[in-house]
């Protein structure tokens, strides 16, 4: 069966295809043909490539013209809903059109429907037609824009460059510089109570740190410590028992770097040594507890920020030391030391501004900025690895500070959580939610 490129879906493609139909998520899918879930999102890309469709509701009707999946009968009790996992919401959703849950109606209901839609349209234009000519038009609706930014609960503690992650859709505050000093405070919020919680400390406190979580724990290495040096501990925490323990150090001592999970391993960028800012690439695997040097980055930077969409990991602003850095530096592990013309490393569309201390976070494949020096602005600007440009994100009414510097991000659904930083010279305790996506129910027709 050849598709709209004339290339024909390998079975693989045809299986993830099918599960899609089923309104199976990213992760379901990868758990039921033990892949990574970003295997299954280039899978998906491809299929929708092959099919010439954008969105997993396109998809499954493609499936069922093509006899792939066959629709059930509303007797069974069937339902079938889209796609609501981070990282791999439709592109309906990308598009500024959400769809949360979705029913597909059979043949007879389309037709009713598509009949109904057509009578209305008539009757309207009959009322139109007979309405006096002397009637005063009623004016255009306002519709009143979404609120995209929201004020929660403040971190107990104030504080800038601190680790944030988000683990079983709660998120954890770790390090950080405090009005002391560097600290080693562990603070978990949950946002379905809006309440925080202390939770066991880090065994050595630092600052400019960041997280990330592999197989349910919680990885975070080096740091600048209260004596003003920089260490190469890696502290890895798990949340289910509440406990610290040490994994092997980093090659070197770090600080300020930037860190992003991929593929089950960690990949950690940049940094200030001591005594200046690196190119270094490190991998570490958790699996054999080893670090190992890949490819450096084609500069030195201190303060970017990092995130993955697809099969790449995006390497965002900083600073050399001079100028905060307009660099967006995409990496390709999997081209990284392999027998290939394929470089690791490629420039990407510049941020529209230089920033430093930023955090960088991935929504439904959005790559989303917010913070960082100079301007320190809070005002979101969004990235779409797939046309390679940056825009400013919707929503400018911000529920906080207008300006943070060294904010941490962490993701909970569709919402980003800015937390801490520097307002000026003053830490904050600061924690508000940005919105990145609305989700629009759209009702359904059966018969």
């Amino acid at each position: 069966m050849l598709e709209q490129n004339g290339t024909e879906l390998s079975e693989r493609e045809k299986e993830i295809l099918k599960l899609v139909a089923t309104g199976a998520s990213n992760k379901e899918i990868a758990q039921q043909l033990v892949i990574s879930p970003n295997t299954v999102k280039v899978h998906l890309r491809n299929i929708f490539a092959k099919i010439g469709v954008a969105s997993r509701t396109e998809a499954t009707l493609y499936a069922i013209r093509s006899g792939l999946v066959q629709v059930p009968s509303p007797s069974d009790g069937s339902n079938t809903e889209a796609d609501a996992e981070p990282g791999s919401v439709p592109g309906d959703v990308a598009a500024g059109l959400p769809i949360a849950a979705s029913s597909l109606p059979n043949a007879a209901a389309r037709w009713l429907w598509l009949g109904s839609a057509v009578a209305l349209l008539a009757l309207i234009g009959l009322l139109l037609v007979l309405l006096p000519r002397w009637s005063t038009p009623m004016p255009p609706p306002n519709p009143t824009p979404l609120p995209r930014w929201q004020s929660l609960a403040d971190m107990p503690t104030a504080r800038a460059g601190l680790a944030a992650v988000t683990f079983d859709n709660r998120i954890y505050a770790i390090a950080g510089e405090s009005a002391n000093g560097p600290t080693s405070v562990v603070e978990r919020y949950d946002p379905t109570t809006d309440k925080w919680e202390t939770l066991a400390h880090k065994p050595t406190a630092v600052a400019d740190v960041q997280a990330a979580v592999i197989g349910g724990k919680i990885y975070v290495p080096g740091g600048r410590t209260v004596s003003g040096g920089v260490v190469a501990l890696l502290e890895v925490y798990d949340p289910l028992i509440d406990q610290w323990e040490e994994r092997t150090e980093l090659p070197i001592a770090l600080s300020g770097y930037a860190l992003t999970a991929f593929e089950g391993k960690l990949y950690l960028f940049g940094g200030w040594d001591g005594v200046g800012y690196v190119s270094a690439v490190y991998e570490y695997d958790p699996a054999m507890d080893e670090w190992s040097e890949r490819t450096p980055m084609p500069s030195a930077r201190w303060l970017s920020g990092a995130a993955v969409a697809g099969n790449r990991i995006y390497v965002i602003g900083g600073t050399d030391g001079n100028n905060p850095l307009t660099h967006n530096l995409e990496y390709q592990p999997s081209a990284d030391g392999e027998a290939t013309t394929i470089s690791a490393w490629r420039e990407r569309a510049p941020l529209p501004q230089g920033r430093q201390g930023l955090g960088v976070v991935n929504v439904a494949d959005l790559l989303i900025a917010i913070g960082g020096e100079p301007d320190a602005v809070l005002t979101p600007l969004q990235y779409v690895p797939t046309q390679d440009q940056w825009s400013i994100s919707a929503g400018s009414n911000i529920a906080g500070p207008v300006s943070l510097q060294r904010p941490s991000l962490a993701v909970v659904g569709t919402q980003v959580f800015t937390l801490g930083g520097q307002a000026k010279t003053q830490l904050t305790k600061t924690n508000i939610a940005y919105q990145v996506l609305f989700t629009v129910a759209i009702p359904i027709i059966q018969q």
